[in-house]
């Protein structure tokens, strides 16, 4: 499974790069998206529908404080899917 949350971690971070509108920031696994990306609350609830849409899943309310980083965003959106028993490709 780790192999998988490393793909989604990628995919993750290559769209939050989007976000930002800059190929080239530094955006490691633990980069928090307020403290180090300084994304504003709106682009973060922006991201989280469209990966949402993207990977087909509904993220629990409970869930959305782990997804600060890349990491635990990978990971929720992996649990979720396992949950739903999809693949880790996100619709395009």
């Amino acid at each position: 499974m780790s192999t998988m949350i490393e793909q989604i971690q990628q995919k993750v971070i290559d769209y939050w790069r989007q976000v930002l509108d800059d190929p080239d920031v530094e955006i490691g696994p633990d980069s928090n998206l307020i403290d180090d990306l300084a994304l504003s609350s709106l682009e973060i609830f922006v991201s989280l529908m469209d990966m949402e849409r993207n990977y087909g899943i509904r993220i629990p309310e409970r869930c959305l404080r782990r997804m600060t980083t890349p990491r635990g965003a990978a990971e929720v959106i992996a649990q979720s899917l396992s949950q739903k028993g999809d693949a880790h490709e996100p619709r395009q």
